[in-house]
């Protein structure tokens, strides 16, 4: 008789379902047709590796002889990024470019060394179409809209979206008719754990406030049985955006041998709690590879809470704990 799987295995299942849907919608920019989509030039080369270089390289199209190429970002007051013509060894001649792309309400001022040739661009939040242009010996261009860029490492430990520590995104993403985007921008006000350290009597929480300023960076960490009970309230240390705090075996409340659930929250003056979250990875698989063991904590009227810190499907912190037994 065939084994039905466990409830455990048909969320995990489901989460990932929801994570695979989620992906797919963010790598598309609704926006409705436009005249310049055609006619279409597929690229040899477009990635984004580092979250801010721009790699481009695309084949001039036959019976084109091209003095010069660019590209360009956007449509009607465009980003020119000036292409490169190389002649192959089959005959067929190469536009390649490389240019480094940052968000402009982001930018600090300082100075930011550059490879020789390579120039930096400061892009406003939002999402750029890409075209290429070919100019002619007789100064007449023909333009060409980059369609999408072919998937780049379906496998593998990581995923080619680096994460920014500044909480902005730069990704290479497509429209519903197939073109290529460069979509620019700042996510969600979030929590995420920097470290979890166990010790003999308690645990100790790092974790850093994304994208939020300075007169939000406050609040403190509430411990919420998934039982719907009242949570216990924690208070946090802050240091600019990051903020410390420590549980002990007390904060888990009156518990017995059998294991309870809590998940952990950031509660904000006047704002809604938010989940504190892994730490923003570029891992492929983060739920096989950040796992934390099952731990010990040793109470001050000596008894011992079995704790153990986990990240749910989604990505936010939870805690097992349960009471040993006395003798144990």
């Amino acid at each position: 008789m065939r084994q039905l799987p466990t409830p455990h295995k048909v969320m995990r299942k489901g989460y990932a379902v929801v994570r695979s849907a989620r992906s797919r919608l963010d790598s598309l920019v609704l926006v409705p047709p436009s005249p310049d989509d055609w006619p279409r030039i597929t690229a040899e080369h477009l990635s984004l590796l580092d979250g801010r270089t721009l790699n481009f390289c695309a084949r001039v199209p036959q019976g084109l002889t091209a003095s010069s190429a660019s590209l360009l970002l956007g449509s009607s007051s465009p980003v020119v990024v000036p292409l490169t013509l190389v002649q192959r060894g089959d005959g067929y001649v190469e536009a390649q470019g490389t240019a480094v792309l940052d968000l402009l309400e982001a930018d600090s001022g300082r100075p930011h060394p550059m490879p020789a040739g390579v120039r930096r661009f400061l892009l406003a939040a939002g999402q750029w179409r890409l075209s290429v242009v070919f100019t002619d010996a007789a100064g007449k261009d023909h333009r060409f809209a980059v369609a999408k860029a072919p998937r780049l490492m379906p496998d593998g430990p990581t995923i080619s979206e680096p994460v920014r520590e500044d909480g902005t995104y730069c990704r290479l993403i497509a429209s519903g008719t197939g073109r290529a985007y460069v979509s620019l921008g700042r996510d969600d006000t979030q929590a995420e754990i920097v470290s979890v350290r166990i010790g003999w009597s308690e645990v100790t929480l790092e974790g850093r406030l994304v994208n939020a300023p300075a007169e939000q960076c406050r609040g403190d960490v509430a411990l919420v049985r998934r039982n719907g009970k009242e949570g216990r309230v924690v208070p946090a240390t802050w240091h600019g955006d990051t903020f410390v705090c420590s549980l002990t075996p007390a904060d888990f409340g009156d518990l017995g041998a059998k294991e309870q659930i809590y998940d952990v929250r950031l509660q904000r003056p006047h704002r809604r709690p938010l989940k504190i979250t892994r730490r923003r990875t570029d891992v492929r698989t983060p739920g096989d590879v950040f796992r934390m063991p099952y731990r010990l904590l040793s109470a001050q009227d000596g008894t011992a809470l079995r704790i153990n810190p986990y990240y749910t499907p989604v990505g936010s912190l939870a805690f097992r704990a349960a009471h040993l037994p006395s003798g144990c």
